[in-house]
């Protein structure tokens, strides 16, 4: 069956950002017209915010109860979503052309075991650099990025990857059956949310493709910049360990987070030495994650026993890449 925009829900959540979601739709509204369902969700609600997404009909609004972060926007989204395919969008996006969305709906079209694709973003902040051409995971267990923040690179082609990002992804409905019949991990709030659905979506036996489409525009941070540093770091490395404590067997936890636990905890001493209290106990709260939330870790174990139908061993060869050591420690320090 050939798919088309009718068949497409874009879900966009904002937090303080009427300027950048009004360019939001906009964009949307000059590329693709009235034929995607939108759902705005608005994190901080307002009367500005609401009359912004009611001037576009084809956009439904839904305030928040509170701040639930970029994890619960998106889940309080799912269930007024009535289309097959699922577009998560920042909302510091700008669509320029309907053939990026449209290049996504083909390739899964066409593509039965991709569950989730990712389409190409630029940063005109920097230059117009790339934003990414999916991440793959490193035998230490933190993620790299090839191609961010560069001009080119030779992954920026299709091919299959371990996560990509949340700004521009695109899945099928359907999928949420196979992945544990839930979307994001609220208590993730935001950060590495999509992450461990991708995870997931490798574990249930399908794949995760970044596809080269043409660029959509990503004001990178437009958001996050609103919080702490800190504090973002501090919840995105008590994620990425709730996760890989989540997703991985066994044997696998043992190599990696034996590994990653070390690197953080030299990380948070260097940082205590300097005088950077907030982020050596951020690293610590981090550390202690597997202690701290030992019944929750449990419970997740339990969901990825039910859904994975497919070896770490194997969906290694794909996902799993050794970096070079200046573009790691490039990304190491841009978490730091």
């Amino acid at each position: 069956m050939t798919h088309t925009l009718n068949d497409v829900s874009i879900i966009l959540v904002t937090y303080k950002g009427d300027e950048l979601i009004r360019l939001c739709l906009d964009s949307l509204k000059e590329t693709c017209g009235q034929a995607p369902q939108i759902i705005v969700v608005d994190n901080s609600p307002s009367e500005a915010t609401r009359r912004i997404v009611a001037s576009h009909s084809n956009a439904i609004y839904l305030p928040s109860a509170g701040n639930p972060g970029f994890a619960g926007g998106n889940n309080r989204a799912l269930p007024y979503c009535d289309r097959e395919y699922i577009l998560f969008l920042n909302n510091d996006t700008i669509v320029h052309t309907r053939e990026s969305i449209d290049q996504l709906i083909a390739f899964l079209d066409n593509n039965p075991r991709c569950g989730a694709a990712q389409g190409s973003g630029q940063l005109p902040r920097e230059g117009n650099t790339l934003a990414g051409c999916g991440s793959f995971l490193t035998p230490i267990g933190f993620m790299w990025s090839p191609g961010f923040n560069q001009k080119e690179s030779i992954f920026d082609e299709t091919h299959p990857c371990y996560t990509v990002s949340g700004f521009f992804l695109l899945f099928r409905r359907s999928l949420l059956t196979c992945v544990g019949g839930f979307l994001f991990r609220s208590h993730f709030w935001c950060y590495y949310e999509e992450t461990d659905l991708c995870h997931r979506i490798w574990l249930s036996g399908n794949e995760v493709w970044y596809v080269k489409t043409p660029p959509i525009d990503h004001l990178c941070g437009a958001t996050t910049n609103q919080f702490r540093h800190s504090d973002v770091m501090a919840r995105y490395l008590k994620n990425v360990l709730f996760s890989l404590s989540a997703n991985l067997s066994f044997g696998s936890r043992l190599r990696i987070l034996t590994v990653c636990k070390t690197l953080l905890l030299c990380h948070s001493l260097l940082h205590l030495l300097k005088g950077h209290i907030d982020i050596f106990k951020g690293d610590w709260h981090a550390i202690f994650i597997t202690h701290n939330e030992r019944a929750r870790i449990s419970a997740a174990r339990r969901q990825i026993s039910r859904i994975r139908k497919v070896s770490d061993k194997v969906i290694f060869k794909t996902i799993v890449r050794i970096p070079p050591l200046k573009e790691l420690m490039l990304y190491l320090h841009s978490k730091s």
